[in-house]
This record gives structure tokens, sequence and C-alpha cells, in this order.
């Protein structure tokens, strides 16, 4: 008994000690600092918006140029402007903007071919490979996150079969493969 009570006490007085250097007698505070001055907001004035002619249009040469105006030897001069009218800066209207001429509309058609025989052979080579590994597996034994990846691996290559059935080989093929490879890996781990 002597000797709990000793190796308590021991035990007591070290962890004093150490607590003892953590801490610290007077907690240092830093003094909060003048408070941010904020910016004042941006002005709302808007410039008015000029039109420009579109980015397409400034790539090509023009193709029309404006005609040079035709003088009438027999029209009468021009009154001189008023000095009011003078110091105004002549305002030049905006030639009409080049319309470029609509595309014809694109033909939309599938990646592959539709009588693609050697993706169809590759296809259906993929997912008889993936279903005779999957025969290969024995299914009872298998722990619920591989029954899960079991029943993945099936519904891919049902897929594939409905992508076939499409005629979308790209799509099939690439479901097909990856039925494929989770098999071959499927089968490596459960045996």
């Amino acid at each position: 008994m002597h000797m709990k009570f000793l190796h308590r006490a021991v035990c007591v007085f070290s962890c004093a000690v150490l607590a003892s250097g953590c801490g610290k007698k007077h907690v240092q505070t830093v003094a909060d600092g003048p408070p941010l001055s904020m910016p004042p907001p941006p002005s709302r004035v808007f410039a008015p918006i000029e039109d420009e002619e579109p980015l397409a249009a400034s790539n090509r040469p023009e193709a029309t140029t404006a005609p040079a105006p035709v003088v009438n030897p027999t029209a009468k001069p021009a009154a001189k402007p008023k000095p009011a009218e003078a110091e105004r800066p002549e305002q030049a209207t905006p030639a009409p903007a080049v319309v470029p001429a609509p595309e014809p509309p694109r033909e939309l058609r599938t990646a592959s071919a539709p009588g693609d025989a050697e993706s169809e052979r590759k296809i259906l080579e993929l997912q008889k490979r993936a279903s005779s590994t999957l025969g290969n597996v024995y299914y009872q034994g298998l722990s619920a996150a591989r029954r899960e990846q079991y029943e993945q691996i099936k519904g891919l290559m049902v897929e594939a079969e409905k992508a076939m059935k499409e005629r979308n080989f790209v799509l099939a093929e690439t479901l097909a493969e990856k039925a494929s490879k989770l098999a071959t890996d499927l089968l490596g781990r459960s045996q």
C-alpha cells in the first residue's frame, strides 16, 4: 500500500511540474487596431455603348468600298457655317455592318459507321470474354462489396448490349471493355 501511495504521489508531482511549464501567468492580448477605413464606392457613370463591328467581319477584307461623293457643278456653294456650328465636331455616320451569309445547317451523324462489322465483332468478343470470366467466379463466396461489383459488371454488359442495338458502337465498346476488365479483376481477387 505504501508503494502505491508513493507511486501516485510521484505521478501527481511530475504532472504538476510538467503542467506548470506549459502555462503562463499573464495572458498577452493584442490590442484592437483602428477600424479599417472603407474606400468610397466607385462612380456609377456609364459611358455610352458604341457600335462595334463584329470580330468575324473585322478579319475579312471589305469587298465593298464607299463610293466617292458626287459633286454637282451647278449647285450653289455651301454657306459659311455659323460659329456655334463650326465649334461642334462633325459626326460621321457609321457605315452599315457587313452581315455574313448564314452557314447551311450541318448534318448530324453518329460517331461510328452503322455497318462497322469489325467493331461489332470486337464488342461481341469482349462481351463473351466478360461473360465467361463471370461464369468462373463463385458468387456465393464473394463478400458484399464483391457481389455489388459482380452486379455492376452484369449491368455494364446489359448496357453494352443495348448500345449495340442502338448502333452506338463507341459506347458499346467502352462498356464492354470496362465490363471485361472488371470481371478479370474480380476473378483474380476471388481466387
